[in-house]
């Protein structure tokens, strides 16, 4: 299980990635080799590139937002 940590912007495809839940939030990638960028806490980018069906949860706690998912969904 992959997760990190954030307190800014989520860079994804706008048309790789569909809303699967909002309570809680998950998104399902629609293609494969969809790529996400976010920069942690710690000011570390981070690539992720998942393939098609790869599932990304999200999460908040105060100002810091959660994204976990399963290593099984990357590349």
């Amino acid at each position: 299980m992959g997760e990190v940590a954030t307190t800014g912007e989520i860079s994804m495809g706008e048309n790789d990635w569909g809303m699967i839940s909002k309570n809680p939030p998950m998104y399902e990638s629609g293609v494969n080799n969809a790529v996400i960028e976010v920069t942690d806490t710690k000011n570390k980018l981070h690539k992720i590139t998942f393939k098609k069906g790869g599932v990304l949860n999200l999460g908040r706690e105060g100002d810091t937002l959660y994204l976990a998912w399963d290593d099984a969904d990357t590349v």
